[in-house]
């Protein structure tokens, strides 16, 4: 999530920008958060509406949803204005993979040590193939955008901006305003789509418009909040008055807090435009910002999710509490501290094994194919020259 570091060591001797990796640690918090709540299965349109129910109805969306377009947004910072290739891409997969493979495994064996008749077929291959069997959606979302990106910023590049325009203009349309619409499906959803929109989007904004200004940042934060918090409050008192299906009630809140909707790319965009120009230096945050995407990858991952939010850490636990808004504040950060701490430790691991060469096996396996694409693509055109005479 979010570059997902690879971006920020491109160049090693450039200082890291601890305004953004401040960023990234808040983005995962906000996305703990969100897991926290919508993992839970707890009923939570079934309590009255207090604000305690509405703190934990911005957590079941709103929060997760701003929470991942900042990620995504962060990551496109550092890609965009580069030069990106086939074989970037590839290598920025490699590693990736890596991390995926560590994590997956390590939620394997310790299912397999906790039940090991719960560990079949299909849990072996999440755990091999986690990227192909969308272990982790963002994850899967975020390689398949490295592979499209090499073509697709030539594309943006080569239409012009007049044309890039109208582009933005009926994506706006098409997947902002129109997915307003209770109930929408127009295939943008938790998947690559919605990320290819809003590198359009994003492109469009840092190639050819002058950066806007931190009033009109704290803007879009502010019309973006009060819409999103407004519409649920609305709704939830209609709900109340008029005895209404709890059930059903997402279906017409989730048009403006799901992914990529219009309010929630407001406040991620704000957001994100303040924070790159909060310019300061820390090392711990620096650090800390390392594992970011770990802490995604351990609180999804289907076993430590399973466990953390329906075995020991329960939303039906905390809420009835008189302090449940600041208990559920300490058990997200304690979760994403834990996680980073998890994360130390991996990455330990991998300085002394895979990293003390780090790429070197990804260039030779990439230069041994191309070598073999050479010579076959040359035993192809002797053999038709033959043929042919």
């Amino acid at each position: 999530m979010g570059g997902l570091r690879e971006e920020v060591t491109i160049n090693k001797k450039a200082p890291r920008q601890s305004g953004i990796e401040l960023l990234r640690i808040i983005a995962v918090t906000l996305i703990t958060a969100h897991h926290l709540v919508v993992h839970s299965g707890y009923p939570l349109f079934n309590e009255p509406i207090s604000v305690r129910r509405l703190f934990f109805q911005m957590c079941l969306s709103s929060f997760g949803k701003i929470g991942i377009t900042l990620f995504l947004l962060i990551s496109l910072w550092f890609l965009v204005d580069r030069e990106q290739t086939v074989k970037k891409s590839c290598r920025r997969i490699w590693l990736l993979e890596r991390e995926l493979l560590f994590w997956s495994f390590v939620g394997l064996a310790m299912q397999y040590v906790d039940n090991p008749k719960s560990v079949d077929a299909d849990v072996w291959l999440d755990a091999i193939f986690p990227i192909t069997r969308n272990e982790w959606w963002y994850a899967t979302s975020y390689v398949i955008l490295l592979l499209l990106l090499p073509f697709l910023l030539v594309g943006l590049r080569k239409m012009g901006r007049q044309i890039h325009k109208k582009f933005c203009i009926v994506l706006l349309g098409l997947w902002g305003i129109l997915n307003l619409v209770p109930g929408a499906s127009l295939d943008i959803y938790i998947n690559v789509i919605g990320f290819v929109y809003v590198t359009i989007l994003f492109t469009y904004y840092k190639w050819y418009m002058a950066p806007i200004s931190n009033k009109c940042a704290i803007l879009l934060m502010v019309v973006g909040g009060l819409i999103i918090f407004g519409w649920n409050l609305l709704l939830s008192v209609v709900w109340r008055i008029w005895n209404m299906n709890p059930d059903r009630i997402l279906n017409y809140i989730n048009p403006v807090q799901k992914e990529w909707a219009l309010p929630i790319l407001a406040i991620s965009f704000g957001v994100f435009v303040l924070f790159t120009r909060l310019h300061f230096s820390s090392r711990i945050v620096n650090r800390c910002a390392q594992s970011a995407f770990a802490v995604y990858l351990i609180t999804e991952q289907h076993y430590f999710r399973d466990e953390i939010l329906w075995r020991y850490i329960t939303l039906g636990g905390i809420y009835r509490s008189r302090y449940a808004i600041g208990i559920a504040l300490v058990v997200v950060i304690g979760i994403v501290a834990a996680a980073i701490m998890l994360d130390f430790v991996r990455q330990f691991l991998f300085w002394r094994t895979v990293d003390r060469h780090k790429g070197r096996l990804f260039e030779w396996v990439w230069d041994r194919a191309w070598r073999i694409v050479g010579e076959f693509k040359t035993n192809y055109v002797a053999y038709k020259s033959v043929n042919k005479e």
